[in-house]
């Protein structure tokens, strides 16, 4: 997971941490979450990390509604690339070849190198595969929040899946649980 052996000995996880540990309102908060793993642009390129999305279940429309983008070039890329805004992408809570809903209803991580199971059925197929083309990501990662509020947050990598490893995945399961306890 990081270069001393412990996330609590690594600067690059106690930054992570300093930073959502300031006393923010929610939209600066939903912002720093989705932007502070890049904070270290050397660490964000080991770990070919590329977009944070952050998702929160929306109990009144019954919708999971994307909150926060980071604000890095390949998620402009995939902004540019939509057919839709990115706050106007809504997904029904129980949908299910969704695989946000399926992490948010079964707790578990989640990946896809096709970012349609990411979109359906708020995009198209061939309109979720510009998103993704635009973006140069290769797959991602879907972990659900486990706190207060309920969601889910999406780690989109350079790599291929195959190529997806501990690091990448501990970094995923950490900084997760980081952000449920700050929600």
């Amino acid at each position: 997971m990081s270069q001393t052996g412990s996330p609590l000995n690594d600067p690059y996880y106690q930054t992570l941490q300093d930073m959502l540990a300031t006393n923010q309102d929610e939209p600066q908060l939903f912002q720093t979450i989705v932007n502070a793993p890049f904070h270290d642009k050397l660490r964000a390129i080991q770990l070919d990390l590329g977009i944070v999305v952050l998702l929160l279940a929306n109990k009144q429309s019954k919708t999971i509604d994307r909150i926060a983008l980071s604000d890095t070039f390949s998620a402009q890329g995939a902004v540019r690339m939509s057919a839709k805004p990115f706050k106007d992408i809504k997904i029904p809570l129980g949908h299910k070849t969704n695989i946000i809903a399926q992490a948010i209803a079964t707790a578990e991580l989640q990946q896809t190198d096709n970012w349609y199971y990411l979109f359906v059925p708020a995009l198209t197929r061939e309109e979720a595969h510009f998103n993704q083309a635009g973006a140069g990501i290769e797959c991602s990662l879907v972990q659900p929040l486990k706190g207060a509020k309920t969601g889910a947050m999406i780690f989109s990598f350079y790599q291929p899946l195959p190529k997806i490893g501990n690091e990448h995945r501990e970094f995923v399961d950490y900084y997760s649980k980081l952000v449920a306890t700050k929600l």
